[in-house]
């Protein structure tokens, strides 16, 4: 692939990840509006002819790592895992 079809190429990429964001947007919005009209009902969960939806509070229990870094900076360097990844990036 040379460097024009390579300019072609991310133009594409562009559009479509244009296409992503206005598609995530209305998905956004219309989250919104049903998790409007559950408060409004005052339920958690409703079902429809095709559909079951529900938006209830979830509890869950993290570990805070940067107190335990600062707290016991022995253990965290004991359990701490680098990891390395590839960034991709288009400007």
């Amino acid at each position: 692939m040379d460097n024009l079809q390579m300019d072609e190429k991310l133009a594409q990429l562009r559009r479509c990840r244009r296409g992503m964001d206005t598609l995530k947007k209305e998905a956004e919005a219309l989250e919104a509006e049903v998790k409007a009209e559950l408060e409004s009902r005052g339920v958690e969960q409703v079902e429809t002819p095709h559909y079951k939806v529900s938006w209830k509070a979830v509890s869950s229990t993290r570990l805070d790592t940067r107190a335990l870094k600062e707290e016991r900076p022995e253990i965290y360097a004991r359990y701490a895992v680098s990891a390395v990844s590839k960034r991709f990036t288009v400007s």
